[in-house]
Parts: C-alpha cells; sequence; structure tokens
C-alpha cells in the first residue's frame, strides 16, 4: 500500500505522493523555439492555474508541492495530498483518488506515484523531530491605532495580498541547491469555501474603513470636521480585495522551510519577495522565524499538510490576538495568488539543469534523516502520519 495513514477516534487521514520534473524537451515541455522566456513563464503558469481550479473542491482535501535539495547540487520535487475518511481504509481510498486526479499534472511537468511506503515517509517527514531551522513565509499584516474615535473598534488590522502575476522562480530553486544543509519548502494549499458570516464581515468592515477614510463629524452639535483616518484609507483597498478574492475559489495557504541547521531566513525572504509585488509600499509577504514554544505545532504542519495557527509567528506583532476570521484571511488567497507560490518545476531551453532527475541519474529518493514511528507514542502529533 502506498499511503500512509493516522486514525483517532474521530476518523482517519491519508497521505499520498507523486514525484514531479520538468518535462526535459521542447516539444514535451510546451515551450516553442524562438518564444519569449516571460511568454513560455505566462503560458506555464496559465496552465497551472488551471489545474489548481480543477482541484478545487473544499472537501478536508490539502496538497502540497515539497522542493528539497539534494547532496551533490540540484533540487528535488515531490506533491503529496492528503484526505479524511471515517476510518483508515476510506481514507486510504480517498487519498488514492485524489493523488490519481493530482496526476493530471501541466504539460510541462511529469508526475509517477510514490508507491514504496518508505519512501513516501522520508519525503514526507524529512527528519525525525522538528528542525532547528523553520520559518514560514506569511501574507502581511498591517495595523494601526485608529486616530478616529467615532468607531467601535480603535485597533485596524488588515492583509496584504500577494502578487497575481506569474513570477519566475529559478532564483528560489538556485538558492536552494546552494544551501549547505538538508532544507526543503513546503507549499501548502487547502481548498476553501469563505462561509456567509465571513463575506459579512469584511463588507462590514470595508464600510467600516471606507467611512473612516473619508472627514468625519463625530458630534452633530459641533460642525468641525475630523480629517480621514491614515490607515482607514489604505484598509478600505486591503479589504475590497480580501472581498474580490472571496468571490471567486479560494485556497488557505502555507509556505514552511525547515533545515537541519541555523534557520534558511535568506531563502525565506526571497521567497516573500518573489510572490510579493514590486510596486508594493510594504510588500505582500514576510519571512518569520518560528518562535520556539511553536515549533512542534510548525513542524506537524509540515508532515501533516496542516494550517494549525501558530500565533506567535503568524500575528506579526499585532498587540492583541486576531479573531477567528482574522486567522482565516490572514492564510485565504485566490486562484491568482495560489498560482504565484505554487509554482510546478519547469527549466528554460538552453539553460542549465535545476533539478536532479531520473533521467539524469540523480532520481533516487532523497538522503533524509529519519526514524520509523510505530505511532504508539501517547505525545506524538496525531498529524504525523506512521510507517
Amino acid at each position: 500500500m502506498s499511503v500512509l495513514v493516522s486514525t483517532a477516534a474521530s476518523g482517519a487521514w491519508a497521505w499520498a505522493g507523486l514525484r514531479l520534473e520538468p518535462q526535459p524537451s521542447i516539444t514535451d515541455n510546451g515551450a516553442h523555439v524562438g518564444l519569449p522566456e516571460s511568454q513560455r513563464r505566462v503560458e506555464a503558469a496559465s496552465l497551472e492555474q488551471v489545474w489548481l481550479s480543477r482541484q478545487w473542491e473544499p472537501d478536508g482535501r490539502a496538497f502540497e508541492l515539497r522542493y528539497a535539495n539534494v547532496p551533490g547540487g540540484g533540487v528535488t520535487c515531490a506533491l503529496f495530498c492528503r484526505a479524511r475518511g471515517s476510518n483508515g481504509p476510506s481514507a486510504s481510498a480517498a487519498a488514492l483518488s485524489l493523488r490519481e486526479a493530482l496526476r493530471d499534472v501541466p504539460r510541462h511537468v511529469r508526475a509517477e506515484p510514490i508507491d514504496d511506503v518508505g519512501e513516501l515517509h522520508a519525503a514526507l517527514v524529512p527528519f525525525p523531530s522538528a528542525p532547528s531551522g523553520l520559518v514560514e513565509v506569511r501574507k502581511r499584516v498591517v495595523w494601526a491605532w485608529l486616530h478616529r474615535r467615532d468607531t467601535d473598534f480603535p485597533l485596524g488590522v488588515a492583509f496584504v495580498p500577494l502578487l497575481p502575476e506569474a513570477v519566475s522562480w529559478e532564483p528560489v530553486w538556485e538558492a536552494l541547491a546552494r544551501a549547505n544543509v538538508p532544507t526543503a519548502v513546503s507549499i501548502c494549499v487547502e481548498p476553501y469555501t469563505p462561509p456567509p458570516e465571513l463575506i459579512d464581515h469584511l463588507r462590514r468592515l470595508t464600510g467600516e474603513y471606507g467611512r473612516l477614510a473619508q472627514p468625519g463629524r463625530p458630534n452633530p452639535v459641533f460642525v468641525q470636521y475630523v480629517p480621514p483616518d491614515p490607515f482607514a484609507q489604505r484598509a478600505t483597498a486591503l479589504c475590497e480585495a480580501a472581498l474580490h478574492a472571496c468571490a471567486n475559489r479560494g485556497y488557505r495557504l502555507r509556505i514552511s522551510l525547515a533545515a537541519a541547521g541555523p534557520q534558511p531566513l535568506h531563502l525565506a525572504e526571497l521567497i516573500a519577495a518573489t510572490v510579493s509585488s514590486p510596486t508594493g509600499v510594504d510588500g505582500g509577504a514576510v519571512a518569520r522565524t518560528v518562535a520556539p514554544h511553536e515549533s512542534a505545532h510548525a513542524w506537524g504542519n509540515v508532515t501533516g499538510l496542516q494550517h494549525t495557527w501558530l500565533d506567535t509567528t503568524y500575528r506579526q506583532e499585532v498587540p492583541r490576538p486576531l479573531d477567528g476570521w482574522g486567522r482565516i484571511l490572514a492564510d485565504l488567497v485566490d486562484v491568482p495568488q495560489a498560482s504565484a507560490a505554487f509554482r510546478f518545476p519547469y527549466e528554460i531551453p538552453g539553460r542549465p539543469p535545476l533539478f536532479a532527475t531520473a533521467r539524469r541519474g540523480t532520481g533516487a529518493p532523497p538522503s533524509v534523516i529519519t526514524t520509523a514511528s510505530d505511532g504508539r507514542d501517547p505525545q506524538r502529533d496525531p498529524h504525523i502520519p506512521d510507517l
């Protein structure tokens, strides 16, 4: 059986995986002779957006791209999926069905199932415990104490969207290949349907910020107007962008980095810059070192394809905890934003290869440090799959 399963009284989770490689030839990967590199990248990204849209089914599934460096240089890529069931067999069947659907990848990618359960576990859980180098890439949270007093909330919070464009991930893969310690980049998406309550919350928030962004007259007895609130002027546009994202197919996005050594902050900052608009005032993403007391939960997110909230790491110095809707909005992206982060491997014809692949004689399962668990440890994270 090529599936990993974790069972509990409430049900079961199962994980499956695929090895991904860029197609090697121009005829196979859809690139055309004489076509500018930027146009090839746009075409690849368009195909990937179509793929993401096809996989959108908010049934508890999640899937993740996992990039990792290999000894001697180069990068490997795997695509993992997670599915739920009432028991082990039903979860396994759901995971295998999802894997088969995910296997229909864009034409510039090759996908092969990971049928060996040991290889799957080694790729999904590359270290025996939470490594010392854990970093998260997050949407930027902006906040301020509002200057206006004619409102029910003194603290304003908003979220900067990611770049909804086709961007090159080659600098990221090159930097990952040069990392001097085993390092993995985890890009996990989970289809999500914003409930009506969240839409109503965003509309109220947009309306309130819009009112505060205009001159106000808090007391009808006095004719003096108060100036617009600077943060509200910015937050209005950000809330409108979030409303637009909620109107389309949405995903909860998590980007995590794990390294068997010092935190790969430089690599995380490069990823944050890659998915951020270069014209943005602050940039749409930030790199955050995982707080030590949250490392176990952060590692459980990576190994189990989860989205557990890490308050200290994710809140970004906001002086008050985010409410439930705020936590959802901190993760929520639409398909174009998700596609900017969820980039499949590709190579440009005529350039040095970036990926270690089977056709080059370097496609063996990645070398990892891991130990098998029998699942009987009561302190073990239930979201880490059993071997």
